[in-house]
């Protein structure tokens, strides 16, 4: 028997057809930072041993074969080759032996075609979706009237513009630059045309309500896989790369963002993707640079249709992550560097054919603001946060009411790292002799010293200590973005150590320390367990805008009241209505960011004279605003129609008199509305 298993690819080149004797797999690509991973087999002699012992002294032939086929299966397990490519072989530092079967399969027997299990990426994505369910069960039992996260004013205005581009292109529009009374520039909100596009299905069908719910619901899933895909060139088994996976997508940083309603931050795509380039670009090299490139500046023109802010402070990591590996390994620069210049170049190119209208947007379009949109010190990580939760984390130690003394709202608190997941990355660092594992612990610390700001602040208190942000705060574009958001390159970091340390934990030689090694890594990674804090709100709609069409005719300008304004929780509510309503009318404001020829920066529209009007006598305070000014501040808007939805703690009847006056049309009571014709 043993003299069989010597036979060299006889026996499978009668069962595989001719031309299989002899053949060889290809030998994979040594990595620079990987050996090959073929050097675990002790030797070619011990290998065929173990076949023979596998499958001495079994029964009749068809069960010699199965027990050969269960013994090459074992034997791949523990090879690095895939298991599609090994095709029944045996490999031993890139000399493939080829096994003959033992036994010919018995005639007229049908075989049992093998079960499939389905490929271990759509396992993890399966177990994301659940996880993000789960976190989310409260908005699942009334998908369309209530929307994910703590406050409304984020979640209506991704609604509103959910809707307008794909009700833009259907209707000759340009999805990028709106057009009532002056217009806003797209390029210059969270507009998420990408997100707008590829939702459109659920926005057209089911509202804008349950398209942005789909998002929130989707985005950490899709992140998560992107990220578990990504590790493949430095993780092997499948173990770590969903606990790095689940890390990620469900981390403090996304969770926070999750609770703020913000769509654009939650798709978190492009940095597990970066990671995978760093690979291709930076250690293994490609052979095909133009076209490496060309792929990466689709990417690029991609993320600045879902997030422009996203693509800077990742452009400027991936600008950063280069710089480390230069000082690491400075011998193999040259020889990268021809290939890196030919790609970039490729990139470049066409990342500014493709996004060439939108840059123009962005660097001379019209309504951008012409002055700083924000404090530079606002969008900054509070150095507090960094170790003290917030209550969107389970694990907290510290009083609830915490979180309320650190900078920013509690949708920007997501640089939480805490000291168990600070102190095993610092062991690790130390202890465990992996390349990447350190390279990724440095990148992610310096993500976290430019995510400080452009000074340190602890506990909403500046500490004057300057820090190298304040070197981007002159750049123009560059200084506009919150270096808080650069948290979510920390997070992949920390889950890439994660990852590399946990694929290790089998290989400890001492038995007793794999059980103290994963006991420590679980309970560190379970400091970051989310809270089931997750919000929903109520995101019902007046029964006037659910049947506009019947009362509105097409084109009207409709002025509401309520008016619509940048209050983060309620303030953009008319924007959903109008959402609702499929765009049949105009609305003369907004929340947005923008410009008009009075104000270099707006984040909502002006205060009319007739909303003045509405203000005061809303709350039983004296006019200020005569009649006729605010009929002229109505025109001038080209106001049609105005609509007044009753409101707790409005005098709703002083409302209608000041909007008869103003209007000359005494009203009329259209369902559960107020409406009035200029």
């Amino acid at each position: 028997m043993q003299a069989a298993l010597l036979v060299g690819g006889a026996g499978l080149a009668r069962h595989r057809g001719p031309g299989y004797a002899g053949r060889r797999l290809p030998l994979p690509r040594p990595s620079p930072l990987r050996p090959f991973p073929n050097e675990r087999h002790s030797g070619a002699t011990e290998l065929r041993e173990r076949a023979v012992r596998a499958i001495r002294g079994c029964g009749p032939p068809q069960s010699r074969t199965a027990q050969w086929r269960h013994s090459i299966a074992r034997l791949c397990r523990s090879c690095k080759h895939a298991r599609a490519r090994c095709r029944g072989t045996l490999c031993q530092g890139g000399r493939v032996l080829d096994a003959p079967a033992v036994v010919a399969p018995v005639e007229g027997r049908t075989r049992r075609p093998p079960l499939r299990r389905p490929p271990a990426i759509v396992l993890v994505g399966l177990l994301l979706l659940a996880i993000s369910l789960g976190l989310q069960h409260r908005v699942l039992g009334a998908f369309t009237t209530s929307t994910i996260g703590d406050v409304t004013g984020d979640p209506d205005l991704f609604g509103w513009w959910l809707t307008w581009t794909p009700w833009a292109i259907l209707h000759g529009e340009n999805p990028l630059v709106t057009h009532h009374p002056l217009g806003v520039n797209a390029m210059w909100n969270t507009t998420v045309p990408l997100l707008g596009v590829l939702l459109s299905p659920v926005t057209l069908s089911a509202g804008p309500v349950a398209a942005y719910n789909v998002g929130m619901i989707l985005g950490p899933v899709v992140s998560g896989v992107a990220m578990a895909a990504a590790l493949g060139p430095w993780v092997q088994r499948w173990s770590a790369r969903t606990v790095a996976a689940v890390v990620y997508a469900f981390g403090p940083f996304q969770v926070a963002h999750a609770s703020a309603g913000h769509l654009n931050i939650v798709w978190a795509v492009l940095p597990p993707v970066l990671l995978y380039l760093v690979h291709v670009l930076f250690v293994r090299g490609t052979d095909t640079p133009y076209r490496t490139g060309a792929l990466v500046g689709l990417l690029f023109a991609a993320q600045l249709f879902l997030y422009t802010q996203t693509l800077a402070l990742c452009v400027l990591m991936l600008v950063v992550t280069a710089v480390v590996l230069a000082v690491r390994f400075p011998s193999r620069v040259r020889e990268r560097l021809p290939g890196l210049v030919r790609a970039g170049a490729a990139c470049v190119g066409v990342f500014a054919v493709v996004c060439a209208y939108p840059l123009w947007l962005i660097l001379a379009g019209p309504q951008r603001p012409m002055s700083t949109i924000r404090d530079p010190l606002y969008g900054v990580t509070d150095l507090a946060n960094v170790v003290v939760p917030t209550p969107l984390t389970a694990a907290r130690l510290v009083p609830t009411g915490f979180a309320d003394t650190m900078r920013a709202n509690v949708g920007e608190q997501g640089g939480y790292l805490g000291p168990a997941i600070l102190l095993l990355v610092v062991v690790l660092v130390v202890t465990v002799r992996s390349t990447p594992l350190r390279l990724a612990a440095a990148v992610g610390l310096v993500s976290l010293v430019l995510s400080l700001g452009p000074e340190i602040v602890v506990a909403d208190h500046g500490t004057g200590f300057p820090m190298p942000w304040a070197v981007f705060t002159e750049v123009h574009l560059l200084g506009e973005a919150e270096p808080v958001r650069l948290q979510v390159v920390t997070a992949l970091c920390v889950a890439f150590v994660l990852a590399v340390w946990i694929d290790r934990i089998p290989t400890v030689p001492w038995l007793p320390g794999v059980g103290l090694a994963t006991l420590a890594t679980a309970f560190a990674v379970l400091t970051w367990l989310p809270a089931d804090a997750y919000g929903a709100r109520e995101a019902s709609t007046p029964a006037f805008f659910d049947h506009a069409a019947r009362h509105l005719r097409s084109g009207d300008v409709v002025e509401t009241v309520p008016a619509v304004t940048s209050v983060w929780d309620g303030g953009a509510r008319p924007m959903r209505w109008q959402a609702q309503a499929d765009m049949l009318y105009k609305i003369p404001g907004g929340y947005f960011i923008g410009s008009d020829p009075q104000h270099p920066v707006l984040i909502e529209a002006p205060v009319s004279a007739y909303q003045q009007g509405v203000v005061e006598v809303g709350a039983g305070n004296p006019l200020t605003v005569a009649p006729a000014d605010a009929a002229a501040s109505l025109r001038a808007s080209g106001v049609t129609v105005v609509v007044v939805v009753p409101e707790t703690g409005v005098d709703t009847d002083a409302v209608r008199s000041w909007t008869a006056t103003v209007t000359g049309d005494p009203g009329s009571q259209v369902e559960d509305v107020w409406a009035f014709r200029l």
